[in-house]
């Protein structure tokens, strides 16, 4: 494990990694944003996709997009692909298979976070949407001495301890980003308007200020699960949590 204290937030990349591809449509985003993208998608049919969408971009050697599911280590699992929602499908069978709808399971090679950390370079932003792992991947953060200056993960009902965990490996400042209003944003600087579904804009073009960990625990027990996990806001409303790792303090920035 490495000292919180002697890690370092890496600002001057020309990376995004984007765990999570799904459609393409943040990856899209970040090509706009990043002179690289690194896309990782465990469901080959919308790796396919993504392919034709994006051969551009991949003939130029700004994107790779890799078949491959993200895991604590280096192994083979069963990925479940969720019929009716593709958003939905996972390495848990449980979580695919949510509301009771059908899943197909197909093997996927899996890699831990140092992997692409060590293959592409640290990124100066960390897209998080893998499904029923975010948990996974955040935990992996203890033993990196360089981490991106931005980071996401969708809440999925476990936002106490993702703030916890992230808070204790160095990010000072978070951000709570309901999705269900992602349409109604854009990125002017660039050009674009975010889809339904989307995880939207990140780092200090989120909506709002960044908050120390005991504030924005406040603000999420208010808007989106109490302490007792019980949830304070309709099914249509759901969050991403963001990150900083130098949003009151520049030292540890390189």
């Amino acid at each position: 494990m490495v000292s919180a204290m002697n890690r370092r937030f890496v600002a001057n990349s020309d990376l995004i990694i984007d765990l999570g591809m799904n459609n393409g449509d943040d990856t899209d985003y970040y090509l706009k944003k990043a002179r690289r993208v690194v896309a990782l998608e465990a469901n080959p049919s919308l790796c396919e996709k993504a392919q034709l969408r994006f051969k551009n971009e991949i003939a130029a050697g700004r994107l790779e997009i890799l078949n491959l599911a993200i895991w604590s280590n280096y192994d083979r699992r069963t990925f479940y692909l969720n019929m009716e929602n593709d958003h939905w499908s996972s390495l848990d069978r449980t979580w695919a298979s949510r509301d009771e709808t059908a899943c197909v399971g197909v093997n996927v090679d899996c890699v831990p976070l140092k992997y692409l950390f060590a293959r592409f370079g640290v990124p100066h932003y960390l897209k998080i949407d893998v499904e029923g792992a975010d948990h996974i991947v955040i935990g992996q953060l203890v033993d990196c001495e360089y981490l991106p200056l931005y980071l996401s993960l969708e809440d999925c009902r476990f936002g106490y301890e993702y703030i916890a965990t992230l808070s204790e490996v160095g990010y000072t400042g978070f951000k709570l980003l309901d999705q269900s209003s992602v349409p109604n944003l854009q990125d002017a600087m660039v050009g674009h308007k975010f889809s339904l579904g989307s995880s939207g804009p990140f780092g200090d073009e989120v909506p709002g200020d960044w908050l120390p960990r005991l504030a924005i625990e406040e603000s999420y027990s208010r808007e989106v699960r109490d302490r007792s996990n019980n949830r304070m806001a309709p099914r249509t409303r759901w969050w991403d949590i963001h990150c900083c790792g130098s949003s009151f303090d520049q030292s540890s920035v390189i």
